[in-house]
């Protein structure tokens, strides 16, 4: 048992903490993460989807991952309206300005850290479950921009064009392109030649550590140091009431084992610097956000690492 837990945590932490050390000893550029990025983003996450998909039998298989998007959605719902309460009630911040820490305190950044791990974790089916959790991250994120379109006081009304335009381009990411593409492939039944399996898988695979070493490479220990109060909020909620959560509602509902470690999992990552990048757009919130994705990032280290090993204790013949 200890071995099984060690080999699940062990990636994890040893990815993310070579990032650091190689910027730290400056063998590596943190500015150029974003070349890193969007390597993955553009080239192995969908190649990873691809080839998870028509791996298994999707049409089995749905109702597992309909299982999860629903429990995740439901978590990531409650949290927020936890949060959202918080802040109104106890912060005394208006509908924008909670809406966003809110946001920040339940938005999971599942596309560069959860996808990979599940990937790691759940050979078959993980990077589907991750890519999935994107969905629900996309919903969010939406959300979050209607609230800024409601409050803006340049708009007298909701632009609906702009809100449906940022749907569309989501949609138009390499990763939701890869997700369609193998449903269908998946749908018919679709298997690639042994030599094209191999040149995807051995693309996906890179995934996990060029991931996690990129977000590695970008920590600060220093930038949540201004906002340690905020940062802490948000870790209580993010790092510690999501998880927590998020294991309740599985065992209440008797989710099966896969889905229920995808929204564990899933629940238990740091905040999505996707939400940094759209309190940026919208000039909202934006130093704050900035500190939490920083901090809750680091402390996740600590955190998903206990989570990990819970997972792996719980289900030892799932989690690899």
């Amino acid at each position: 048992m200890p071995g099984s837990i060690l080999k699940a945590i062990f990636p994890v932490i040893a990815y993310l903490c070579i990032g650091y050390i190689a910027k730290r000893t400056k063998k590596f550029d943190p500015s150029n993460s974003g070349i890193l990025i969007g390597y993955v983003l553009n080239i192995s996450i969908p190649c990873m989807i691809v080839l998870d998909m028509t791996r298994q039998d999707m049409f089995k298989n749905l109702s597992k991952y309909a299982e999860f998007f629903g429990g995740y959605l439901l978590v990531s719902a409650i949290v927020f309206a936890i949060a959202y309460s918080y802040a109104r009630i106890v912060k005394r911040q208006n509908l924008l300005i909670g809406s966003y820490f809110s946001a920040a305190a339940s938005y999971s950044n599942t596309c560069m850290i959860a996808l990979p791990i599940l990937a790691i974790m759940l050979p078959v089916g993980g990077a589907t479950y991750g890519v999935i959790g994107v969905i629900v991250l996309i919903i969010g994120l939406q959300t979050t921009s209607i609230i800024y379109e409601y409050t803006s006081e340049d708009n007298s009304k909701l632009d609906v064009r702009k809100i449906l335009v940022s749907i569309g381009k989501a949609m138009k990411a390499n990763y939701f392109i890869a997700m369609v593409l193998g449903l269908i492939l998946s749908f018919l039944g679709f298997q690639f030649p042994s030599i094209l399996s191999t040149s995807l898988n051995a693309v996906g695979i890179t995934t996990a550590p060029v991931a996690l070493f990129a977000i590695g490479a970008q920590l600060n220990f220093t930038l949540f140091k201004n906002h340690i109060r905020i940062v802490s909020e948000c870790t209580f909620f993010k790092l510690f009431l999501m998880p927590v959560l998020a294991w309740i509602i599985c065992d209440l509902v008797k989710l099966p084992p896969a889905p229920s470690v995808a929204v564990i999992l899933c629940s238990a990552v740091p905040t999505a610097k996707c939400q940094y990048a759209v309190a940026r757009s919208h000039d909202v919130y934006v130093e704050e956000t900035e500190s939490i994705v920083a901090g809750t990032t680091i402390l996740s280290m600590v955190t998903m690492a206990v989570v990990i090993a819970m997972l792996a204790r719980e289900y030892p013949t799932l989690v690899t």
